[in-house]
């Protein structure tokens, strides 16, 4: 969930792909259309058991299943890119994220072909969203730059942690954008909130404690370097998502578009990332030394993983995007077993445990007490 900026843009400038073609939405909208259609009858339902799902019930629990997948394999293709040795060992990660930044710039630019109408009509909407509003243009600088160290700073955790505990240490973004929010935007937090967050760090503390041993693939790697970096992703991607929520409430620019204003700082700052740290490796060894099917898959994954998210989640609710994280979660941890020889204990599926009770109780919204009864401001200055 957190290898691309595009899941942190989706809720504030999604536009999407298919706005205007669905003539049924249309008709509605300008009051045109037919009378409601009578609900399905249990024995229409029993002849043809599709009919009982509409289109945003298909829609609503695809999307869950895209969200579970994406989100559990997130971890799982990195930390096996890393360990995978053969002809993936030795990838640069910096050269990694440097094409999955140019793919994903790529896949926009050609996604807005197909929405402007050509290459003018992309010409006009980037001078229009781009060009024209050079302030508000760098003002993304900030978020490209924590999301280029955030991309680099996951290769790293994944090079030292195990898959599962990965997975754990990552939902600390919750705890960091919680912050964020309070300090940046003055929002407050319920008091299950807050018990949420105290929850949340007791049970990465508990599960980072259980793997203290240094048993199966955490052997592998420095626990505390992994740690480290793994909380840096954190506060990188919770600044970066409340910055976004500062500076685009109220924008109308379409995800494709603010993908590529993000894509103009962060492909410069990439490119300065591997002249300065990997140059060397990369003359002698070639910029695709060690690019192996599985490296691939994680550019990919870097490259669409987030526009991926941005995309469907907006068919689910509240209640689902919690449990697709839940399910992810024990996924991770149940695939890394066989995968990576991973020995959890009691007490990591106990920290595992708090974690996942922590995301459904933060998201608790409490009932308003029955019956109360509020009189109009207009009334109650009266009297």
């Amino acid at each position: 969930p957190l290898g691309s900026s595009a899941a942190a843009l989706g809720a504030e400038c999604w536009r999407p792909l298919t706005a205007g073609c669905s003539w049924r939405a249309m008709a509605d909208r300008n009051g045109d259309a037919s009378d409601e259609k009578e609900p399905l009858t249990q024995s229409q339902v029993a002849k043809d058991p599709l009919k009982g799902w509409s289109e945003g019930n298909l829609l609503k629990y695809g999307s869950l299943g895209m969200v579970i997948v994406q989100n559990s394999s997130h971890v799982l293709l990195l930390r096996y890119s890393r360990i995978a040795g053969g002809n993936c060992e030795g990838y640069v990660t910096s050269v990694a994220v440097l094409f999955a930044e140019l793919l994903k710039l790529l896949f926009c630019s050609v996604t807005l072909l197909y929405l402007e109408s050509g290459p003018l009509g992309v010409y006009e909407r980037l001078k229009a969203d781009i060009w024209d509003r050079k302030s508000d243009t760098l003002k993304v600088a900030v978020p490209a730059l924590c999301y280029t160290v955030q991309n680099n700073l996951q290769f790293v955790a994944a090079s030292h942690l195990g898959a599962a505990l990965l997975q754990l240490l990552y939902q600390t973004k919750t705890l960091s954008t919680a912050i964020f929010g309070v300090v940046i935007l003055s929002k407050s937090l319920r008091c299950n909130q807050w018990l949420a967050l105290m929850v949340l760090v007791a049970g990465v503390v508990t599960a980072q404690w259980s793997q203290q041993g240094g048993s199966g693939e955490l052997a592998k790697g420095d626990v505390m370097t992994g740690v480290l970096a793994a909380l840096g992703v954190s506060i990188c991607s919770g600044f970066a998502s409340v910055y976004l929520e500062k500076i685009l409430k109220g924008d109308k620019t379409s995800l494709w578009v603010r993908n590529v204003q993000l894509c103009i700082f962060s492909i410069p700052l990439q490119l300065f990332a591997v002249w300065q740290r990997d140059w060397a490796k990369v003359q002698s060894q070639g910029w695709l030394h060690g690019f192996c099917p599985i490296t691939w898959m994680v550019v990919c994954m870097f490259a669409f993983g987030g526009l991926l998210v941005a995309v469907v989640i907006r068919f689910a609710d509240n209640n689902l995007k919690n449990l697709a994280m839940a399910i992810a979660i024990i996924l991770s941890c149940l695939v890394s077993i066989p995968l990576f020889a991973f020995k959890p204990n009691h007490v990591f599926w106990g920290g595992a445990a708090l974690v996942i009770s922590s995301i459904f109780l933060y998201a608790w919204t409490p009932k308003p007490a029955a019956g109360a009864s509020y009189l109009p401001v207009a009334e109650a200055s009266s009297k």
